[in-house]
């Protein structure tokens, strides 16, 4: 991340914002799982349903079809979407495998899997829905959808350029934000999708926006595709906001009354990555 990017982002962080009217319409909320996420799952769900200032419809689980998985959904009153089912197929058939200098592998295809899930607007029945990473813990409030109709989209300092090659690669001569839309969470609107999908096919010639979509990810790198960044990016009535997010390792992990009082002063929300999970002690 280059030093006039974080700068940028502190300067936008720390300016006084005008308070949004959150829209009353329903939307549904979508949370793409596996099986390990379901230790944290519910600290995510404790700060969606505090912090997400929307009437909610439904809240989906979108994963593989599991007894542990659909046990969860069962005792949390929750949706339980079988992932195979959105585009008859499983994440295993992306077949998505990235090569590296020295000969290892590693295979991104339910990675990419669970981007496309949120990208597809298949699931719920609201006009707007919720993605939100599992991991991600809400702890103020978040308006989503302003009464006037525009979505608000919380921007962070990340900055990875494979992102953006990919984004021109898609749609040659977007305008690109000056900050991430990568910040665990977003809004979309399947009607903006549908203009999403139909632009990327006939941009490429193609029948399929998924396939575009495969076709395109430079397979030198390990991450080389945003869901977040091309939508966001591809919107064009919008609102930003500041993620102002704190990354932890699991030993701060406690309940969400606790972290809420803890952080909420400075934090709008936190995140508990997987591969910090090993810092228990």
């Amino acid at each position: 991340m280059s030093q006039l990017r974080k700068i940028r982002y502190r300067l936008f962080a720390w300016r006084p914002f005008r308070k949004l009217t959150p829209s009353e319409e329903p939307i549904d909320v979508v949370i793409p799982i596996i099986s390990k996420d379901l230790h944290i799952l519910p600290l995510c769900l404790e700060g969606v349903r505090h912090c997400v200032e929307h009437p909610i419809k439904q809240i989906y689980i979108v994963a593989p079809k599991q007894d542990d998985i659909i046990s969860f959904c069962q005792q949390y009153d929750l949706c339980f979407v079988d992932e195979k089912s959105l585009f008859g197929l499983s994440p295993k058939d992306l077949k998505l495998k990235i090569r590296f200098a020295d000969g290892r592998e590693a295979d991104r295809s339910g990675w990419l899997f669970q981007q496309l899930v949120k990208l597809s607007g298949k699931i719920g029945t609201c006009r707007h829905f919720l993605c939100i990473d599992a991991d991600h813990v809400l702890i103020r409030p978040h308006v989503f959808l302003t009464a006037e109709g525009k979505t608000v989209f919380y921007m962070s300092y990340e900055q990875h350029q494979p992102y953006y090659d990919n984004i021109q690669r898609l749609i040659p001569g977007l305008p690109l934000a000056s900050l991430s839309y990568v910040d665990h969470k977003m809004l979309f609107d399947k009607e903006q999708l549908r203009n999403l999908h139909k632009t990327l096919e006939q941009q490429h010639g193609s029948s399929s926006w998924t396939d575009v979509i495969i076709d395109s990810y430079d397979r030198s790198y390990i991450a080389g595709f945003s869901e977040f960044e091309l939508y966001g990016n591809f919107v064009k009535e919008k609102i930003h906001r500041p993620w102002l997010q704190k990354r932890l390792p699991y030993k701060r992990l406690a309940d969400y009354p606790t972290l809420q009082r803890k952080w909420s002063r400075t934090r709008w929300s936190l995140t508990f990555p997987d591969y910090m999970r090993q810092n228990k002690s």
